[in-house]
């Protein structure tokens, strides 16, 4: 994710044709799994959460997001101090 985003994984002027194109963060569902992986710029980290689910309804995807914002919150507040 870092390397996608800082760009270092391309060649000269990849970069920017790409970002044109995508947003380099993933966030997806099969039956018994969830994830979202994001690279936070204004802290310089990768999170990536994994969640282990049989809610074929998505009710409880919610609920992941809910639990990345507070990861994501925890560390900003980690790295200011």
């Amino acid at each position: 994710m870092r390397a996608l985003n800082d760009g270092s994984v391309f060649d000269e002027g990849e970069q920017e044709i790409y970002s044109s194109i995508y947003v380099y963060k993933h966030s997806g569902w099969v039956p018994g799994y969830q994830s979202f992986a994001e690279y936070h710029k204004d802290i310089d980290t990768v999170v990536i959460l994994f969640n282990n689910t049989t809610d074929p309804k998505l009710y409880m995807w919610n609920l992941a997001e809910v639990e990345y914002s507070r990861i994501i919150k925890i560390i900003r507040n980690k790295k200011s101090s």
